[in-house]
């Protein structure tokens, strides 16, 4: 498994060069910090776009809002395409009419993990439907 340095040799290095010449290992210059090696792994394992897209897909029902996040689900992410369960055919043709604007408010000042389309889907019968705060339900006296 590789290690990953920002600056200089690995650890590794290191620990063979000391056995070798007999001399005391180099001090690294500074630690690196976390969030940059796990940037260095995501890349060399060729998942960062992914893990990115899939952190814009989470925000699915924040950028929907509490209307239309009441009434969809994400239903799955492959490549750039976000599969949206909705919960009906009227609702699934007023979000087709607003696909452009929800695509465009998902990607707003992201760089990576954009997502590149949307796709909406009618639900299978399950219940997608989630009641609101304070809002009563037809047949709710």
């Amino acid at each position: 498994m590789p290690v990953f340095m920002i600056d200089g040799p690995t650890v590794i290095e290191e620990m063979r060069r000391s056995k070798v010449d007999g001399k005391k290992p180099r001090r690294r210059k500074k630690p690196a910090p976390v969030g940059t090696i796990v940037d260095g792994v995501l890349d060399h394992i060729g998942i960062r776009e992914h893990v990115e897209r899939s952190a814009t897909a989470a925000c699915w029902a924040e950028v929907a809002g509490p209307y239309i996040a009441n009434v969809t689900r994400t239903a799955g992410l492959k490549g750039g395409v976000l599969f949206i369960e909705v919960a009906n055919a009227a609702w699934m043709n007023e979000l087709n009419m607003r696909r452009r604007t929800l695509l465009d408010r998902l990607n707003v000042d992201r760089e990576r993990g954009r997502i590149e389309r949307l796709v909406f889907l009618q639900s299978d019968g399950g219940s997608i439907v989630k009641p609101l705060g304070d809002e009563k339900l037809r047949g709710d006296g």
